[in-house]
């Protein structure tokens, strides 16, 4: 009936509404005007209850008997405002005095204002607002307290995920072959035959030293992005979108503004610099969908570090983008005489823009929901990875808008191509962390690779023209893949160098195959489960080009500082995972899908072996170098102070350290090994024992080869200890606690 009656339509948006006031006043959010001005200062609002609350709290005489009961006496608010400019300053300004925190706390109790359970209050930071009926909001805390609240700036979150923990890639030299040339200090971009020294070696080892290294390459700090604010006008066109959601979300519930603008950015500080889909120098607010903001705000809410505002947002975004995907991208054939949703007649390029935000949207809420036993379900990102699948092909895999040589249209196809690699990037992380088969084949993906980061994050036309002009061009991802797999190609075939991320799709495409070449090993008629020698040699010959390559990036780094991202270095710890699953195969073997911690260490007591080699050494040597650090710097100062802060990829990547460490150790501490352990050996074992009596005082060489188990459990439980902090997601404290499990086991047999 409601519906019915709506007979006012708005010319900008064509929304509709029941009474003229109501339209007179959506039309000022896009308008901007501020009809009601205050006749006693120069202030102005958009609302007329707005202005009379404005008069009360500001003008009103103390003795008028008017609006006591609500307005703050003259003294107790210039005393309360004093308290919030310290306040401020305290956030902006480091130097403030501890004496300053100190009088803030002591005073707060005579002048805080009394909470407020509407809008723009500081107490309603989670789901404290109903939309009942979905009309117009609650007057909010007074313009005053909001324009302080908008003053304070949003800080970068000093727990980004950005900083991990920093690899030792040094050069390697048990042995040099002499087919090889020592690297040099200076790569010049044209000698593609010279191994690569820092990343990845494939004929040699050399010990890392556990005094403090110098840095050879300083970085200037990496700036913060772009802050994101919701307006009150956004904010109550949330509030008026979830009305047509009223059959999937009855009872709806938003956080403030204020809230939604500390998620959002959230988002910013934390997975976009990971997942950099968003183009955040033109990215419009206003102009996003319902769907696409709720799933932002969702994922933007864990690096918040408000679980229960996560949980809650993703309830609503959850619903609310399911049920956008069928109302707009499924509908029944028309020859069983249901017409299709009218909606779906629009431009075709308002439909690829539509595709790409859900397509984001789901990525996000899948990103959320991936890595939780219960809160939310992991099996749902099981489930809305389908739809994103479906909605990638239906939409083109491959496709991507037509460019006309601006700004503007480039940055249409760059983020429609970073989203489609990234989702096939996300897919196949949780192939690697649950077994499950990827959704999306590499050989699937024709696309160019992604721009450089500096292309990327450009803030005007000038300074992307000025990047663009610079830039030799994108190659496909085949094409470099093929390189990648290629002995000796000539310059004009050979890839030469790639940017950030597109190292970051290869490495993951590397990884993939060999996912999919153990998988087959399984088969009958495959005798053991380890990849042939061919297929050993391709895949390190693959890595190692891949390497060459990644140090040619100039944006390319293992310092967590670096102002181009961390993609670049969570790649690098990708490139582990991958070289250590060309010697143990942990696909099936980690069972982190069962949320178990005794079930996961005994498939991987069981389930997991290996074999000495000149190959197991190595990559057991790559192991302790991502050991290394967190023991320099403390084992116990990192997990209680940093590790919170790692990726879930490098946790990963240390998870199979960790246990590929402990099974080398077990092979390597037997009472007479056979044949006698090498030269090689003897110098990684000698070093691993160092680190254990660094970490642990008091502990002697004999005690720990006492017998084959004990140095094995001692480190991982090392690992073990980097894991128990308060991580963002639970999968991580999962692989802690089976580590701890799994150390059990080992005593258990010492």
């Amino acid at each position: 009936m409601g519906k019915a009656t709506r007979s006012y339509q708005c010319q900008r948006c064509e929304r509709t509404f029941a009474r003229l006031e109501h339209l007179q006043r959506h039309d000022r959010s896009h308008t901007k005007e501020k009809p009601y001005i205050c006749d006693k200062c120069p202030k102005s609002f958009t609302r007329k209850d707005l202005l009379a609350r404005h008069e009360r709290l500001s003008h009103s005489s103390p003795t008028s008997g008017v609006g006591q009961d609500a307005a703050t006496p003259p003294s107790a608010s210039r005393q309360m405002f004093d308290g919030l400019n310290m306040l401020a300053s305290a956030v902006t300004d480091p130097s403030v005095s501890s004496a300053s925190y100190s009088l803030l706390s002591a005073g707060s109790a005579s002048f805080a204002p009394r909470p407020n359970p509407t809008d723009e209050g500081p107490e309603s930071s989670g789901f404290s607002e109903p939309f009942s009926g979905f009309g117009p909001t609650i007057p909010t805390d007074g313009e005053d307290f909001t324009s302080f609240f908008d003053s304070i700036p949003l800080p970068s979150h000093p727990y980004s995920p950005s900083y991990q923990p920093l690899p030792l890639f040094p050069a390697f030299h048990f042995d040099t072959p002499p087919i090889y040339h020592q690297p040099q200090k200076e790569r010049p971009a044209e000698s593609a035959e010279t191994p690569s020294s820092s990343i990845l070696p494939r004929h040699g080892t050399q010990i890392p030293s556990l005094q403090t290294e110098e840095s050879p390459t300083t970085y200037r700090s990496r700036q913060p992005p772009s802050s994101l604010s919701v307006t009150t006008q956004c904010r109550e066109r949330i509030g008026a979108l979830l009305s047509d959601y009223a059959n999937v979300i009855p009872n709806p519930y938003i956080p403030s503004r204020h809230a939604l603008s500390r998620c959002l950015n959230g988002y910013l500080t934390g997975y976009q610099e990971h997942y950099p889909i968003l183009h955040i120098p033109t990215l419009d607010l206003d102009s996003k969908p319902l769907h696409f903001i709720l799933s932002m705000a969702t994922l933007g809410a864990r690096y918040c570090r408000e679980p229960e505002t996560s949980t809650a947002l993703y309830q609503v975004a959850k619903a609310v983008t399911l049920e956008h995907i069928r109302r707009e991208f499924q509908w029944v054939e028309p020859n069983c005489g249901i017409a299709r949703d009218p909606r779906l007649a629009s431009s075709p390029a308002a439909r690829d823009k539509n595709l790409l935000e859900t397509i984001q949207a789901l990525l996000m809420l899948v990103s959320v929901s991936s890595w939780h036993e219960h809160d939310p379900p992991y099996d749902e990102s099981l489930h809305m990875r389908s739809h994103m699948e479906t909605l990638l092909r239906q939409g083109g895999l491959n496709d991507l808008p037509a460019q006309d040589g601006s700004w503007e249209s480039w940055v249409q196809s760059e983020e429609r191509k970073r989203t489609r690699l990234i989702v096939f990037c996300y897919l196949n992380i949780q192939t690697i962390v649950f077994d499950v088969p990827p959704m999306i084949l590499t050989e699937e993906v024709t696309l160019d690779l992604p721009c450089t980061e500096i292309e990327w994050q450009a803030k005007t036309d000038s300074q992307w023209m000025e990047e663009r002009s610079q830039s030799l061009g994108e190659p496909k991802l085949q094409d470099a893949l093929a390189s990648l797999f290629t002995h000796n190609l000539d310059t004009k075939g050979r890839l030469e160098s790639f940017s950030s991320l597109g190292g970051y799709v290869l490495i993951h495409a590397i990884i993939q195959n060999i996912w999919l070449l153990q998988k087959a090993r399984r088969l009958p008629g495959f005798s053991g489960n380890s990849l042939s020698a061919s297929e050993v040699t391709s895949l390190e010959l693959a890595l190692e080009n891949w390497c060459q390559c990644w140090e040619r990036n100039r944006e390319a780094s293992i310092d967590p500082f670096n102002p181009h991202g961390p993609v670049s270095f969570t790649s690098a710890a990708l490139l582990r995972l991958a070289y250590i699953r060309l010697n143990a195969d942990f696909s099936s073997a980690r069972r982190l899908q069962t949320w178990n911690p005794d079930d996961i260490a005994q498939s991987l007591k069981e389930n997991l072996s290996v074999e000495r080699s000149d190959r197991l050494t190595r990559a057991a040597l790559h192991c302790a170098h991502a050991l290394s650090t967190p023991i320099k710097l403390g084992i116990n100062y990192v997990a209680q102070t940093q590790v919170h802060s790692w990726s879930l990829q490098y946790a990963l990547c240390s998870l199979e350290c960790a246990v590929l460490l402990a099974k080398w150790l077990e092979e390597a501490t037997v009472a007479s090994p056979s044949p006698s352990l090498t030269e090689q050996e003897n110098k990684l074992l000698g070093f691993v024992i160092d680190m254990v009596m660094e970490a642990r005082h008091g502990v002697s060489r004999e005690w720990l080869l006492a017998n084959n188990t004990r140095l094995s459990a001692i480190v991982t439980r090392l690992w073990a200890r980097l894991f128990t902090a308060d991580y963002i997601w639970e999968l991580v404290n999962l692989m802690g606690r089976a580590l701890n499990s799994y150390a059990d086991l080992l005593e258990r047999m010492s």
